[in-house]
């Protein structure tokens, strides 16, 4: 059992189950949708969101697009300097 303080007041007794804490924890995280892994990975891909047109288009960060660009250079340069034999 556990002590809760609710409005400042003397502590109440509250026997709670794990059904009862994972439904409660489910309801206040679908009421916070700017949390989540989700969330984070876009917001560090994409620029931030207008907060006077939330729906509108993001585009992606610059950084995001240099990092993309170098990595496939890299598969391209492996891959055709070790599978399409270019020294040959």
């Amino acid at each position: 059992m556990r002590y809760f303080v609710e409005d400042n007041s003397q502590p109440v007794a509250r026997g709670e189950t794990t059904r009862d804490v994972h439904q409660a924890l489910t309801f206040y995280l679908s009421r916070r949708p700017d949390l989540g892994l989700g969330k984070m990975l876009l917001n560090s891909v994409l620029e931030p969101a207008n907060p006077f047109d939330p729906q509108g288009r993001r585009n992606f960060r610059k950084g995001f697009v240099l990092a993309i660009f170098l990595a496939l250079g890299l598969v391209g340069s492996f891959v055709y300097f070790n599978f399409l034999g270019a020294g040959q």
